[in-house]
């Protein structure tokens, strides 16, 4: 004979509380007391009950599933971050569910798959996936928290990193290293986070600029990989005015330049330039790079998109929010900090 599966109803005779109460024991969100909950708790695992999310779902409208969207992780920062979101979003008894965008020619198609899971919400991270993705999320009614993006300002919540801030902290610590000839590197392809860390990279220098205290390009490399800023050394070591401090807007293309660096010139003459990246990815703090940077705190950013997609949740009609979280200068060896009195 086969065994009977527990009820709801088993466990509210067991645990002396009402089927009610069971169903809402289960519900992160109800208020109710934390013995009451632990005692149905106890009451479940010893009769073998299990939840049927799927019947869950269709009461509520929406299961316990976050979608998580980034386009590929060849991107040090952005596995690391997506690491970190999942962590959160388990922390928060919810489940994530990633999908990679990265490939333009099944994107509807996910989409529609993913759509149909009836999302908590969604976290769309740093990286480039098209705003038509937010936007088909939104028109279904799914919460979008983006993270390092702009686009949706209107209709979603957005967490970012202070990037402008973060250029112009890595200028501020050139200046104060007595660096007057200054280089700043982005890829060609246009990222929120690398656009406006440029920015306020050289918006922080415009009045010395201007006043010929200091000179500063902008240059562009293939792409934010590690082998782009191997590539792009050459360029920036051999031009005729080589520069006395370069700032990377990722670590990945600081740590290429540095190795290609140890091909093209002299360790005496590297010295002389001071080397900032941004990001603070684990690469960047090992010794054969001990690369200074500005570090984004993935953990903090982390926490606040996911708190912020539980407060979406809790107030549906609120209007959306937009918050900045502050960058951080960590020097290491490719740029000392400055001796003061």
């Amino acid at each position: 004979m086969t065994k009977r599966n527990a009820t709801s109803a088993d466990v509210a005779i067991l645990a002396g509380v009402s089927q009610s109460t069971v169903s809402r024991s289960f519900d992160p969100d109800s208020r109710i007391s934390e013995a009451t909950r632990q005692r149905v708790f106890a009451a479940a695992e010893k009769l073998g009950y299990q939840i049927n999310k799927a019947a869950q779902t269709m009461i509520k409208k929406r299961s316990d599933l976050v979608g998580l969207v980034t386009a590929g992780l060849e991107d040090p920062f952005r596995s690391e971050f997506l690491h970190k979101l999942i962590v959160e979003v388990q922390n928060c008894g919810l489940r994530p569910m990633v999908m990679d965008v990265s490939n333009q020619q099944t994107i509807d198609e996910e989409l529609h798959g993913l759509i149909q899971y009836q999302l908590s919400g969604v976290i769309i991270t740093s990286g480039t996936p098209s705003e038509n993705i937010g936007k088909a999320f939104i028109r279904h009614g799914i919460p979008v928290v983006l993270v390092n993006r702009t686009e949706h300002s209107d209709e979603a919540d957005i967490v970012n990193l202070d990037n402008e801030g973060a250029g112009a902290i890595a200028a501020e610590a050139f200046m104060k290293s007595g660096k007057t000839n200054l280089v700043v590197v982005r890829a060609k392809k246009p990222s929120f986070s690398s656009v406006m860390r440029a920015k306020g990279f050289l918006n922080y220098l415009a009045s010395h600029i201007n006043n010929d205290e200091i000179q500063a390009t902008e240059v562009l490399c293939e792409t934010g990989s590690y082998d782009s800023g191997y590539q792009i050394a050459d360029k920036i070591l051999t031009s005729q005015h080589k520069p006395d401090g370069v700032f990377f807007c990722m670590d990945h293309i600081a740590c290429g330049f540095l190795d290609a660096a140890k091909q093209l010139i002299t360790a005496k003459e590297m010295q002389s330039i001071g080397v900032i990246g941004c990001d603070d990815i684990a690469l960047a703090r090992f010794k054969a790079y001990d690369l200074t940077t500005v570090k984004q705190p993935s953990t903090e950013i982390a926490k606040a998109a996911v708190q912020t997609l539980l407060n979406r949740l809790k107030y549906p009609t609120s209007a959306p929010s937009k918050q900045a979280i502050p960058a951080e200068l960590i020097y290491r060896s490719t740029l000392a900090k400055p001796i003061t009195d």
